[in-house]
């Protein structure tokens, strides 16, 4: 009887030196339900006097595997040298992915930090597609591009981009604190920024520049006007081309809840603006932060946004305004959400239509740190919502029907980076996507 009792205990006792040591060197799934309901028994007070030390543990554990890719990284400069090739399957319905992985010359995340740090704020970036070129901007303002095809070779072979925008922001008293997302719509070139003035207001712009393979010029496109003393992580900040000659930009709670639900405040709208005029319109309110933005139409001519977003604790979600009905959309933030707060309160109500809010198509508990979204509507019966993930270092394939009215399936790619930025490109038939850890670009294809 003893001895069945000591190696029960030694049994337990190696699980939890196996699961301890997953979580501190951040090798392991971050969905992975046995080990969220461990780490939801830890208080938080613990948690948050932890967190210092598992940084610091993680970071000596992975040293010399970070050290090398950051010096392979160093070394190849501007060659965007291939990483990886290989297949992956997808976690439920096993579809074949091939995946090719190339390096980026900017700053990689660094979590030691925090997520919710400034310091990190220059260290997002992003990409999209003009012609036969592949555009990537880091998160201080950095541009390179290469040939999109290069995809398909060993090395990407990219190139600097000149550009005025630290001589525009100095002119105009700005100091930049991070870029949120890159458009290029026709000849036109727009990037999101997070500003502070003079004053240390933290405010979101639209600046824009002609397109120019040599250098851009930019100029301030669009001015939200808002004027906030605090930073906050939560500032949305997508650009998506719209109809009728108009964007789409996405704007975040940014810290000032208490004003989500006022239509005559910016915070947590989605808003279109008039490239010409400049004039802006709400489209819908109640968000917290939404990371990701898509604009679709149908063959038939239906038109619907979606867009992804953060909720707090749990909660992350994907909604949908759908044009024809004409009318403004409410999401409920800060009332209602299907998360809760991190300290482990919950002031909100769960049923979003019970309170008068619009629900949404579909939402994630616990929270993925759900990223950028893209349409695939190549099926007849259904449409797949390429959904990528920070926290879950995944895409998640959610297919839906046509008028993405309801879920019919979710599958999961997952991958060993956080994942921020995704676009689906008709030439190589396949997404580009931007991984934060290192950092560095993939593309990823279906084979079947």
């Amino acid at each position: 009887m003893k001895k069945s009792i000591y190696i029960f205990l030694i049994l337990v006792l190696l699980a939890i030196t196996f699961f301890t040591f997953k979580i501190v060197s951040d090798d392991y799934d971050k969905q992975n339900k046995f080990i969220l309901k461990i780490k939801e028994i830890v208080p938080i007070e613990l948690k948050n006097k932890l967190k210092g030390t598992v940084y610091n543990l993680r970071a000596n554990i992975n040293k010399n595997k970070d050290e090398k890719i950051l010096q392979a990284k160093k070394n190849q400069g501007l060659n965007g040298n291939l990483i990886q090739s290989k297949m992956i399957k997808s976690e439920i319905d096993s579809k074949k992915f091939f995946v090719r992985e190339f390096f980026l010359p900017f700053e990689r995340l660094d979590l030691s930090y925090g997520w919710r740090a400034i310091e990190n704020s220059k260290r997002a970036h992003y990409l999209d597609i003009i012609d036969d070129k592949t555009i990537v901007v880091s998160g201080d303002g950095q541009f390179i591009f290469f040939e999109t095809q290069n995809f398909n070779k060993k090395k990407l072979n990219q190139k600097k981009i000149d550009t005025n925008l630290d001589e525009i922001l100095e002119k105009e008293n700005f100091k930049l604190i991070g870029l949120r997302d890159l458009l290029i719509d026709q000849d036109k070139l727009y990037i999101s920024t997070i500003l502070q003035d003079k004053n240390e207001n933290y405010t979101i712009s639209i600046i824009s520049a002609k397109f120019n393979i040599n250098k851009l010029e930019f100029e301030f496109f669009f001015n939200t006007k808002m004027k906030l003393k605090k930073y906050s992580i939560g500032t949305g900040g997508r650009i998506v081309k719209f109809k009728d000659n108009k964007l789409l930009l996405t704007i975040g709670h940014f810290s000032v809840s208490d004003k989500v639900q006022d239509p005559n405040h910016l915070a947590g709208k989605i808003i279109s603006i008039d490239k010409f005029d400049k004039k802006y319109e709400l489209i819908s309110l109640g968000h917290r932060n939404q990371q990701g933005l898509f604009y679709y139409q149908d063959e038939n001519g239906n038109q619907f946004i979606l867009n992804s977003e953060h909720g707090p604790k749990g909660g992350d979600e994907i909604n949908v305004n759908y044009l024809e009905n004409e009318k403004s959309y409410n999401f409920g933030w800060p009332i209602a959400s299907y998360g809760i707060n991190y300290d482990g309160t919950n002031p909100f109500k769960s049923s979003h239509k019970e309170y008068g809010f619009d629900e949404p198509l579909k939402y994630f508990t616990p929270s993925i740190g759900i990223s950028e979204i893209s349409i695939l509507d190549n099926n007849e019966y259904f449409n797949t919502i390429y959904t990528s993930s920070l926290r879950a270092h995944s895409i998640y394939l959610i297919q839906t029907n046509k008028k993405f009215t309801k879920v019919l399936n979710t599958d999961r790619l997952r991958f060993d980076y956080r994942i921020r930025d995704l676009k689906y490109v008709d030439s190589l038939g396949g997404h580009i996507l931007i991984f934060e850890n290192i950092p560095s670009i993939g593309f990823i294809k279906n084979k079947n």
